[in-house]
């Protein structure tokens, strides 16, 4: 069966995650502020790599927190972290886009720097899930990467000519290496703008509480947010 372009750099994505998870977890030791917000006994933490961020999460409320990713090294990397953190979990390896999980019954959905790697196909489809799996007056928690970067701007430029002339589907599409020792590995960036990411909420019946920018350092302000409610 031939593969749309979108759905292989989806799965070179995947498979590039797998190969760098040990590396990715110290890279990404520290959880982001933005898991703060995040409340319920429930939580789930979608494309959860290493599961640092979950971890925090229900370790602050007292939750438990099903990490869950499409990558199996991140998840044996988020199994160590649960334990050493001492949180209630399970680790589960899924895509977001379909879990196995019953419907209502999640109280958070965090998604952080998650969205930005599903073209919007696949991001309609994990909006609608979360909608599926949160339970009423549940909260998803969202970050993607902020598109208006200088390292992305030649690139933007080359883009959007391009979409015109038929050659590219989404403008803001963008291909970012992760540099090893043992090579580089292709990760698949779509970085929608706030209005985009607002009307992904809203098609799937979730209504948006906030949304603007945020941090992982406190100096980068280069992601958006999205919270947004099942009412």
């Amino acid at each position: 069966m031939k593969l749309s372009s979108d759905l292989r750099d989806y799965l070179e994505t995947i498979r590039s995650y797998n190969s760098i998870a040990k590396g990715y977890r110290f890279w990404r030791a520290k959880p982001w502020p933005i898991t703060r917000v995040v409340k319920g006994k429930v939580i789930l933490d979608a494309g959860s790599g290493p599961c640092v961020n979950g971890a925090e999460a229900a370790k602050r409320n007292d939750a438990y927190v099903i990490c869950l990713d499409t990558s199996t090294t991140m998840l044996l990397e988020a199994k160590e972290i649960l334990i050493k953190r001492g949180v209630l979990g399970d680790a589960i390896v899924a895509d977001a886009t379909k879990t196995p999980l019953r419907s209502s019954s999640i109280d958070t959905v965090m998604a952080v720097a998650l969205i930005h790697h599903l073209p919007k196909p696949l991001a309609e489809i994990f909006f609608r899930e979360v909608y599926r799996v949160l339970k009423p007056r549940g909260i998803l928690v969202a970050t993607v990467w902020l598109w208006r970067q200088r390292r992305f701007a030649l690139q933007t430029v080359l883009n959007y000519l391009r979409t015109l002339g038929g050659l590219l589907g989404y403008p803001r599409k963008y291909t970012v290496l992760w540099r090893t020792r043992r090579g580089s590995y292709k990760r698949i960036y779509y970085l929608y703008t706030e209005k985009e990411l607002a009307e992904l909420a809203k098609k799937a019946s979730l209504r948006v509480l906030s949304l603007g920018y945020t941090y992982y350092l406190k100096h980068e302000n280069r992601n958006l947010y999205l919270i947004a409610l099942k009412a």
